[in-house]
């Protein structure tokens, strides 16, 4: 055995198991369970846990634009992939979609290819894939999203950034009422693309369409929508109403209101909500620094990412936070919590992770009680443990 894990409370994440131990062998998980019950005796490494920690599974984020103080995946290198990957590592996410923003099109096919043969050829990164946040969006709920660097949808020039993604394009986010968006909403459903509605005017009528195009996913609940009305339904109401349609949730408090976190909780239930973070370049950075975002400054004020024109600009929040904030704001099981961080996400992008068993994947994330990552494990191996 290669490695093992002792003692503090396991979240698989469907229970709890108590002082409690597990073992590796290579890059999947051997054995599970109350420590007096797994033989540990054998690992070549042991990881004692202290009882209040918690073992998990490694998180699974499906909306990252940026972090590590001042890096984006937009950036024209691979040194901000590697900054990037390496910060959220330390910050418990094992798989992670490196997200671009709508930029004029040669520029957005650079940074698809340029994705593309990083993960072609780094096998071992916590990047697995691409979430492309527009670039068919909708002007009228841009949030901070560049206007000039919109595009009107086609398949053409879909195709055209699929094929540039090498087959990495794995999330596309869509306003479904834009002409022609249907049509690529199709296609990419067809190529395996999850296509997630946001920064939309859609109606609830035009979402039906979308869901039976292949949409089954909501951008960032609640951001770049209209809100709720009575009498004319529109993505909100479609998101809390439709079970083929899974919504990412921005759980840092700001972004959406604890009691908002909280109804969403009972009407979508812990298996319809996936936590994610939206960080952007200024992700790690500290009050008042400064990076850009789609060309446009963005300031931190008090945790928050702010435009100029104080609409908020992503997040700079990590996933270990966001559970934290859900368990502690709206009542949250950690349980629960927890699923949300990893299988959730993990089942959207087919990673085949986000479960602690026997015979999967060892992405292991250790919290202590004040929810720090203590240690990340990826693929059986110790990528990260807190000095």
């Amino acid at each position: 055995m290669d490695l093992a894990i002792v003692g503090g409370k396991i979240i698989t994440p469907f229970r709890k198991v108590k002082n409690g131990a597990l073992t590796i062998k290579k890059d999947k998980i051997y054995d599970l369970g109350a420590a007096d019950t797994v033989d540990v005796e054998s690992a070549d490494e042991k990881i004692y846990c202290e009882d209040n920690w918690m073992i998990m599974p490694g998180f699974v984020d499906l909306l990252v634009h940026g972090g590590a103080g001042g890096f984006g995946f937009s950036d024209e290198n691979d040194d901000s992939i590697e900054k990037i990957s390496k910060y959220f590592l330390e910050h418990g996410s094992t798989t992670v979609m490196a997200s671009l923003h709508a930029k004029q099109k040669e520029r957005v096919l650079e940074d698809l290819r340029r994705l593309a043969k990083y993960i072609k050829n780094n096998p071992d990164s916590n990047i697995k894939g691409i979430h492309m946040e527009g670039p068919y969006l909708n002007v009228e709920l841009k949030g901070a999203m560049n206007k000039d660097y919109l595009w009107k949808p086609s398949v053409e020039s879909f195709t055209e950034m699929w094929e540039a993604s090498g087959g990495y394009l794995k999330m596309m986010t869509i306003a479904p009422e834009l002409p022609g968006a249907m049509d690529v909403i199709r296609e990419a459903a067809f190529r395996g693309v999850v296509c997630s509605i946001g920064h939309s005017t859609a109606s609830y009528e035009e979402i039906d369409l979308a869901i039976d195009h292949g949409a089954a996913h909501v951008t960032h609940m609640f951001n770049a929508m209209k809100s709720l009305h009575h009498r004319k339904p529109s993505v909100v109401t479609a998101a809390l109403l439709r079970d083929e349609l899974k919504i990412e949730l921005i759980a840092d408090t700001y972004h959406v209101h604890p009691a908002v976190m909280e109804m969403l909780l009972k009407f979508k239930t812990p298996k319809g909500i996936i936590l994610i973070t939206d960080s952007i370049r200024v992700g790690g950075m500290h009050e008042g620094e400064e990076s850009q975002f789609s060309d446009q400054k963005v300031v931190v004020q008090g945790n928050k990412a702010i435009l100029e024109d104080g609409t908020i600009a992503g997040s700079t929040l990590t996933l270990n936070i966001a559970i934290k904030n859900i368990v502690e704001t709206t009542g949250a099981k950690i349980t629960d919590a927890v699923r949300m961080a990893t299988l959730n996400g993990a089942k959207v992008v087919g990673a085949g992770r986000g479960i602690l068993a026997s015979g999967k994947h060892a992405d292991i994330v250790i919290l202590d009680e004040e929810y720090n990552v203590r240690y990340t494990i990826m693929d059986g191996k110790i990528r990260y443990k807190k000095q």
